[in-house]
C-alpha cells in the first residue's frame, strides 16, 4: 500500500490533536480578507497607508502644485513640521490640523520644501501619562520618510529629509526569475567593504558593493543575495535589526537612489533581492524611532520582549495595514523580490517562545501550563502579508527565520498554513557546533539534515550572520582557531588545520547534499573568513585572503564555487527531489543516500579509509564528478576525480530491485557520483 504524504498540515494525523488551531488560524484569514476585499477593494489598496501618510505632491483647488502632509497620532493634541529653513522652530503656518480619527494633515505650497530639505516633527501629547512626555513638544522623524540622516556633528541626531530629485531613477532589468532550489548568498553593505580600503570608522557602500561584491557572488554561483540592514537604524551595532524608519533604505551606504541602482544591478546579474526585514520589533529610540511615536505605545505592545526592544501589537489593525505597506513599499518603489522575515516566533507567540527549546510539536500550541500560546493577530498579519507578497510579484521569495518548527509555515493560509515560501533550518547551525565539541552519531547526523515536514520547504546552512557577530566565532575558527594566522599556507601543512579543512568542506558538503529546497551562505564564510563581525573594529571582510594563491582560503574558495555550479546547476532536477537514505555505519562513521540521479558518500572518520565499502544503491552505472579531498580544494589528493572519469558498476542482488556498488573513500571525505543511464 502506498504511504500517503500529507501536502499540508490538515492532512497530517500527526497533527490531529490540534487540528482546531489551524482550522481557527485559516477561518480568520478568510474573514479578514472578505472584510477587507469588501471595503477596500483589495488587499493591495489595504496596505496603502505610505501613499496617504507621510509627504506627497498634489494639487490644490485651482490646480496649482502644492505638498500635502499627513500623519497618524491618536494620542496627539498638536503636531507641527518644523525644517532647517526654519531653524526647526515651530510656525502658526507649518501646524497641522487634526480630525477626529487621530489624523493630522498640513498642506504647503510648492515651493516651501525642495529636495533635501531637512524635517523634523513637533508633537504635543498633552494625554500622555507616566512618561513624562506632558506639556513639552516631542522631537519626532516622521515615520513615512524615505530619507533619513545622521547628523555629523551630533550623532545621536537623526533627522528626515525630503527625496525628490529632479530625474525620476528609470530601472533598466526585470526582476528575475528566481529557480528552484535557490542558493542564497546573506550579506552586510556596510560590513562588505573591503578590509584593504576599510579605516576605523568607514561603512560599506551601495555603490562599492554593487561594483565589487555583487559580481562575486554570482561568479561563486549563487541566486539570491539576502541584504541585512537596509532599514535605517540608528544603532549600528544592531546590524539593523532595531529599525527607526521602516521606509528609509539606511542613508550610511548612499541615497536612495543608489540603493536602487544596486538592486537593478543585481537583476542584470540574474540576482533576486530579498530584504531581511524586522516586523516582528522595532528600535526602542523614541526621537529616531516608533516607539512612543505619539507620547503613548502607539503601535506596540505595552511589555518590551527578550532584547529590550518594544513589539508591533498586532491586533491593531493600523500596525497591521502599517506593516503590510511596508512590504508593498519595498517591492513596488526598491523592486526588490522578497523578503527574509526576522524572529518570525517573537510574532507568532504572545510570550514570544523565550525560554522554550520547543521540544515537541505541542509547545507550538501550548505553554508549560497548558494555555493556548499563538498569537492569533500575528499570525493574522504573518498570513495577510504573504498573501500580499505575492500578488504583487507572484515570483517573490518569503522566507522565514523561525526557530520553533511552527508546522504548515510554507502552506498556503487556507490550507491551515502562513504563507511562507521557505523556512530557516535553524536547528543544523547549533548541531554542527555541538559536533565541533564532541562527535555526534551518524543516526543523528542524518536525523538533523533531514528533520523537515514534507510538506515545509526549508533552507539549510551551516551558519549565517548570528554564528559570526559580535564576537561569536565561525565555524572554521571553533575548527582551527589562531592556527589560521599561522598554518594557512599552501607550502605548510599542519595536522589540525588538514583535519580542520577536511571536516568544514564535510560541514558544508552534506549540508548542501541534504538540503531540502535551498541553501544559504554567509559572506564570507564560502572562503573560512578568519574574523568575526563587529560592527567596530570588524566591520569588513578580508576578499583579499581568497584571492591570494599561496593562501588556502582560495581553495575552499573553489570547493564552494564547484559546489554551486558544477553540482546544483548542473544537476538541478536531481535538487529538486528528495534524499533517500542508502547507508550508515556507525563504528565507522559512515552515510551515504541518493538524491535524483546523483549519490553521496561521506566517511567521517579521521583516520580509517573504506578500500571497498559495499552497499546497495539503485542499479546503474556510477560516475564520480566531485570529492571533497581533491587537491584543487585543499585536499590531499587520496579521492582526486577532477580531470579523469571513474566509472563503477553495480552487481545485481538477488531477489532485491537495488545493486551492490563498491567504492573507495579515503577518511574524512565526501564523495558524489552520478548515474548515468
Amino acid at each position: 500500500m502506498t504511504q500517503h504524504i500529507p501536502q499540508n498540515p490538515l492532512q497530517d494525523p500527526e497533527l490531529e490533536s490540534y487540528r482546531s488551531f489551524l482550522l481557527a488560524r485559516s477561518d480568520r484569514f478568510k474573514a479578514e480578507m472578505e472584510r477587507i476585499n469588501g471595503l477596500y477593494g483589495s488587499l493591495r489598496s489595504y496596505a496603502n497607508l505610505h501613499t496617504t501618510l507621510g509627504v506627497h505632491e498634489a494639487k490644490d483647488a485651482s490646480g496649482k502644485p502644492v505638498w500635502r502632509l499627513r500623519e497618524y497620532m491618536p494620542n496627539a493634541s498638536a503636531v507641527w513640521l518644523t525644517t532647517d529653513k526654519l531653524n526647526f522652530q515651530r510656525h502658526a503656518r507649518y501646524q497641522y490640523q487634526r480630525d477626529n480619527d487621530g489624523f493630522f494633515e498640513l498642506t504647503l505650497p510648492h515651493d516651501a520644501l525642495q529636495h533635501g530639505t531637512y524635517m523634523e516633527l513637533r508633537v504635543q501629547a498633552d494625554g500622555a501619562t507616566g512618561n513624562g512626555t506632558q506639556g513639552r513638544a516631542l522631537r519626532r522623524v516622521p515615520a513615512f520618510a524615505c530619507w533619513v540622516e545622521q547628523d555629523q556633528t551630533m550623532p545621536g541626531q537623526w533627522c528626515a529629509r525630503l527625496w525628490q530629485p529632479e530625474e525620476t531613477f528609470r530601472f533598466k532589468h526585470r526582476m528575475p526569475r528566481v529557480e528552484p532550489f535557490p542558493r542564497i548568498y546573506e550579506a552586510h553593505v556596510g560590513m562588505a567593504q573591503p578590509a584593504l580600503h576599510h579605516s576605523a570608522d568607514s561603512v560599506g557602500s551601495y555603490v562599492g558593493f554593487t561594483r565589487h561584491i555583487l559580481p562575486l557572488i554570482r561568479e561563486r554561483g549563487y541566486t539570491v543575495v539576502q541584504l541585512m540592514g537596509i532599514l535605517e537604524h540608528p544603532l549600528y551595532r544592531s546590524f539593523g535589526y532595531q529599525v527607526s524608519s521602516y521606509f528609509a533604505p539606511s542613508s550610511r551606504y548612499g541615497t536612495p537612489d543608489e540603493f536602487k541602482a544596486l538592486v537593478d544591478a543585481a537583476h542584470g546579474l540574474g540576482l533576486a533581492v530579498v530584504l531581511d526585514i524586522p516586523h516582528g520589533h522595532a528600535c526602542p529610540n523614541t526621537e529616531q524611532g516608533l516607539a512612543q511615536y505619539d507620547g503613548s505605545s502607539y503601535f506596540f505592545t505595552n511589555q518590551f520582549n527578550q532584547w529590550g526592544t518594544p513589539s508591533f501589537d498586532f491586533s491593531q489593525e493600523m500596525a497591521r495595514r502599517f506593516l503590510l505597506s511596508n512590504c508593498r513599499y519595498w517591492i513596488e518603489e526598491f523592486r526588490v523580490d522578497g523578503f527574509r522575515f526576522d524572529a518570525v516566533g517573537n510574532i507568532l507567540y504572545r510570550d514570544h517562545g523565550k525560554d522554550d527549546d520547543f521540544i515537541h510539536v505541542s509547545h507550538c500550541f501550548y505553554d508549560n501550563v497548558g494555555l493556548p500560546r499563538t498569537n492569533e493577530n500575528g499570525e493574522l498579519y504573518l498570513c495577510m502579508a504573504n498573501t500580499l507578497i505575492h500578488q504583487l510579484y507572484p515570483s517573490a521569495l518569503s522566507i522565514a527565520e523561525e526557530f520553533s518548527g511552527m508546522p504548515g509555515l510554507t502552506c498556503q493560509p487556507e490550507d491551515g498554513g502562513l504563507g511562507f515560501d521557505y523556512r530557516f533550518a535553524m536547528g543544523i547551525p547549533d548541531y554542527w557546533a555541538k559536533c565541533i565539541e564532541e562527535p555526534r552519531d551518524m543516526g543523528s547526523l542524518w536525523y538533523e539534515m533531514t528533520n523537515y515536514r514534507p510538506y515545509d520547504r526549508t533552507i539549510s546552512y551551516v551558519e549565517c550572520h548570528d554564528q559570526c557577530i559580535n564576537g561569536e566565532d565561525a565555524m572554521i575558527w571553533r575548527l582551527l582557531g589562531n592556527r589560521m594566522y599561522s598554518h594557512m599556507s599552501v607550502f605548510t601543512d599542519n595536522w589540525h588545520v588538514s583535519r580542520g579543512l577536511a571536516f568544514y568542506r564535510l560541514m558544508r558538503f552534506i549540508t548542501l547534499a541534504t538540503a531540502d529546497a535551498g541553501y544559504l551562505n554567509f559572506m564570507g564564510n564560502e572562503f573560512g573568513h578568519p574574523e568575526w563581525l563587529d560592527a567596530e573594529a570588524y566591520a569588513h571582510r578580508q576578499w583579499h585572503l581568497a584571492d591570494a594563491p599561496e593562501l588556502k582560503y582560495g581553495l575552499l574558495a573553489a570547493w564552494d564555487k564547484a559546489q554551486m555550479l558544477d553540482l546544483v546547476r548542473i544537476h538541478l532536477e536531481s535538487f529538486c527531489q528528495k534524499p533517500v537514505f542508502r547507508f550508515i555505519h556507525e563504528e565507522k562513521r559512515l552515510l551515504a543516500f541518493e538524491r535524483g540521479q546523483l549519490l553521496f558518500v561521506f566517511n567521517f572518520h579521521e583516520l580509517e579509509a573504506q578500500k571497498a565499502l559495499t552497499f546497495a544503491v539503485t542499479p546503474g552505472k556510477y560516475v564520480e564528478i566531485m570529492s571533497s579531498d581533491e587537491k584543487r580544494f585543499g585536499g590531499h589528493g587520496n579521492l582526486d576525480v577532477d580531470g579523469q572519469i571513474t566509472e563503477h558498476f553495480t552487481t545485481p542482488l538477488p531477489d532485491r530491485p537495488e545493486g551492490d556498488i563498491r567504492l573507495y573513500l579515503p577518511p574524512l571525505v565526501g564523495l558524489a557520483l552520478v548515474r548515468k543511464k
